[in-house]
């Protein structure tokens, strides 16, 4: 069965090398051009597999990026252009370490519930319930009253991205601006995401780009139809979600799935993701303390 696995941050070199050996040891890894062309008609694929990761955190050119060259295994980065070329760090980074009673003290005060309500719920569960110059503002007032500074810069320059762009091994496409809840924001707002992430992205590495990855990526929920309208504009060729299942011809191609794959994890938890498929996902939403169920009984609360 043909798989899109999606990584983030890796801490572990070893365990980086591990996963691809198991994955080129039971699948065909192919490039986000086949997967292209796949979809076209152009071409077929069977138990084929391709590698994507998103965000750009450092890691990937200190850990992942040496594994894919040793093994010659390609992969798609999807980054945001703004957070490469301004130094900055996505929000989700600025709030680690982050004194979570004062967070969502915050929170409680803006939206006019108890602090109490908030303590089973997640830091990222809880903004990601807030349009992303909300979750700025936020995390100014945090870092304002607590006279905590900004954290240094941990992502990829925008050297490091040409470097890996001119490898032929990796292909970049475009990650918005500002990794916002796409589905949170206005039409203005979701526009420049899209659009302008793709369009400085390819003025960035001078070509164009067709491939872009929602952030969080959970259909309905982080993005909808107005956000692959808005990229089909971009001429955007291929969108990834994080709807956890295998690809096929009936895919819609502005939503592709992909399969996540966290550093934790141990290889009984992968191998058993990339066995059950499409389950993986039903097996994610029944989960107590999972981020679908959190984030519904946020919205709820908020509500």
């Amino acid at each position: 069965m043909n798989k899109i696995l999606n990584f983030h941050f890796v801490n572990d070199s070893n365990w980086f090398e591990r996963v691809v050996c198991l994955l080129k040891s039971k699948y065909e890894l192919v490039n986000i051009e086949r997967i292209n062309e796949f979809y076209q008609g152009n071409t077929q694929l069977k138990n084929a597999c391709h590698i994507t990761v998103d965000d750009g955190d450092i890691s990937f050119y200190d850990i992942i990026y040496p594994v894919l060259k040793k093994h010659k295994v390609p992969a798609t980065l999807f980054v945001s252009p703004k957070i490469c070329s301004e130094k900055t760090n996505y929000w989700f980074q600025e709030i680690e370490g982050c004194d979570p009673v004062i967070l969502k003290q915050i929170v409680a005060n803006k939206v006019g519930v108890s602090t109490d309500s908030l303590s089973k719920f997640s830091m990222e569960s809880i903004l990601k319930r807030f349009t992303i110059a909300e979750i700025h503002a936020i995390i100014n007032h945090y870092q304002s009253i607590t006279k905590t500074a900004k954290k240094n810069f941990r992502n990829m320059s925008i050297d490091m991205l040409k470097e890996v762009d001119r490898s032929g091994l990796v292909a970049v496409g475009a990650h918005t601006m500002n990794h916002p809840i796409l589905k949170n924001e206005d039409d203005l707002s979701s526009k420049f995401e899209t659009m302008q992430s793709v369009k400085t992205l390819s003025s960035m590495l001078n070509r164009e780009v067709k491939y872009f990855a929602y952030p969080n990526g959970i259909p309905n929920v982080d993005f909808s139809e107005r956000e692959e309208t808005y990229l089909k504009k971009a001429g955007v060729h291929l969108a990834f979600s994080t709807e956890s299942k295998n690809f096929s011809y009936s895919d819609n191609t502005m939503r592709i799935p992909r399969i996540g794959v966290s550093n934790v994890e141990s290889a009984f938890l992968i191998k058993a993701k990339l066995l059950t498929g499409a389950s993986w996902e039903k097996l994610k939403k029944l989960k107590v303390t999972g981020e679908y169920k959190q984030r519904r009984q946020i919205t709820a609360l908020f509500n």
